[in-house]
């Protein structure tokens, strides 16, 4: 297919192709991500959770974010079933 383009206008690049060799591998790791995990599990891990860690050593909940934005210890979010309902828990543990 031929185009004609005036000097001030671009061409267009064609769209890039995704080329997977497997998407089972793909389908797999997505699942994966969005697996629901326990507490007891995290706590194995090392991690415990933030609003815990914050009543265990006396500060308040705003304290503690302000810690984790900072970056002064490891934090993730994980997808915990908890009282009947999937939420998303922050868990923190010192920086290694």
């Amino acid at each position: 297919m031929a185009t004609h383009h005036s000097k001030t206008s671009r061409a267009k690049s064609p769209n890039a192709q995704i080329v997977v060799p497997s998407w089972d591998k793909v389908w797999d790791s997505f699942k994966e991500k969005r697996e629901k995990t326990t507490i007891e599990s995290m706590e194995a891990d090392g991690w415990k959770l933030a609003i815990q860690v914050a009543k265990d050593i006396g500060l308040s909940r705003q304290a503690m974010f302000d810690i984790i934005y900072s970056e002064k210890i490891d934090s993730t979010k994980a997808k915990i079933k908890y009282s009947g309902k999937t939420r998303e828990m922050v868990f923190v543990r010192p920086k290694i």
